[in-house]
């Protein structure tokens, strides 16, 4: 007995998942009207071929109706990921979508709301979607991939909410819509900004740098070309002086180390501006190639560089004293 509650109630949950609503548009009330008007003027007149209009308007809205139904009914959203931004930036949620419909798909308007607690006010739950993107098209059996554009409101990871999937193709007549509630996350970085120079001293500190070593900061001469060395740094203009291939020598900070703390943040009062600054300041570092590290209250990142440090990095700003 309770295996088949179990079922039951399982299937209830994918049925409701699944559930479209439809109500007539603005035209499609004006359209009902006319349809009244027209069947009084032709029973009042005994009009036999004003009967014949009014019953066939009316089956066009009837038919009208189930291809606007079935236009959404069997869309579902599969996956959903976005990459990391900075506060102040759009969140570019990528949603992957799939018509599981023998027919294709038109003019499907995506939509979507921040989470929040639900209220009982109806308009209140209905309203406060912003329109982010129309799919023109979406063939039957096909899978899209939908990109969501969404404003970061604040660091820290930044879920997509409630998602709606409205049409009312084909005549308007008819405003078809589902909902999805999606688990897809997005880690918002905090704004990189901050008036503070790069420290220079290795706890908060003294660069150690050698002047010798290559970097991308100063140019420091010209190398003859090896194979292998980046077309990016060949000296276009010398090679039109002389017909020789060298390549452009610059020496930086790579070798250095820097541990970018807490401490070193400590006159600006606001914890937000400590950490825009940090943020800011892993960048600098990050592209001055410099082996740096992070010192926070709760967190201690080593020594290292490269994309993976830089995420691990700012990701411990975006998510301090939020998680």
């Amino acid at each position: 007995m309770t295996q088949y509650l179990s079922q039951l109630y399982q299937r209830l949950n994918a049925v409701r998942r699944r559930r479209v609503f439809i109500i007539p548009t603005r035209f499609g009330f004006i359209y009902a009207g006319f349809l009244i008007l027209i069947l009084l003027g032709a029973i009042n007149y005994s009009n036999s071929l004003g009967h014949i209009l009014c019953f066939l308007l009316a089956s066009m809205g009837w038919v009208a109706m189930h291809h606007s139904y079935r236009n959404v009914a069997k869309i579902e959203l599969i996956n959903g990921y976005a990459n990391p931004v900075f506060a102040g930036q759009a969140i570019n949620f990528n949603l992957l979508f799939e018509n599981r419909c023998r027919r294709t798909s038109y003019q499907i308007e995506l939509s979507s709301k921040p989470s929040k607690s639900r209220s009982w006010n109806l308009f209140k739950r209905l309203g406060g979607f912003a329109h982010n993107v129309t799919i023109a098209q979406l063939k039957a059996g096909a899978t899209i991939t939908v990109h969501c554009p969404v404003p970061s409101l604040r660091r820290g990871y930044q879920s997509l909410g409630q998602i709606r999937i409205a049409s009312q193709f084909p005549l308007g007549l008819f405003n078809t819509w589902s909902y999805f509630t999606s688990d897809t996350k997005a880690l918002v970085y905090p704004q990189p900004l901050g008036a503070l120079a790069l420290p220079l001293s290795k706890d908060s500190g003294d660069q150690i740098t050698d002047p010798t070593q290559k970097g991308n900061d100063d140019f420091s001469g010209l190398n003859t070309y090896r194979s292998g060395d980046p077309l990016g740094s060949i000296a276009w203009k010398a090679l039109a002086r002389d017909d020789v291939l060298r390549i452009k020598q610059f020496t930086g900070y790579q070798g250095s180390q820097l541990m970018l703390s807490w401490d070193a943040v400590s006159q600006l009062a606001d914890h937000e501006a400590r950490l825009s600054q940090l943020c800011k300041w892993i960048l600098q570092a990050d592209e001055a190639g410099i082996d740096y590290g992070l010192s926070l209250p709760n967190t201690l990142v080593s020594y290292g560089y490269g994309d993976g440090h830089r995420h691990h990095c700012l990701s411990a700003l975006a998510l301090f004293d939020n998680e």
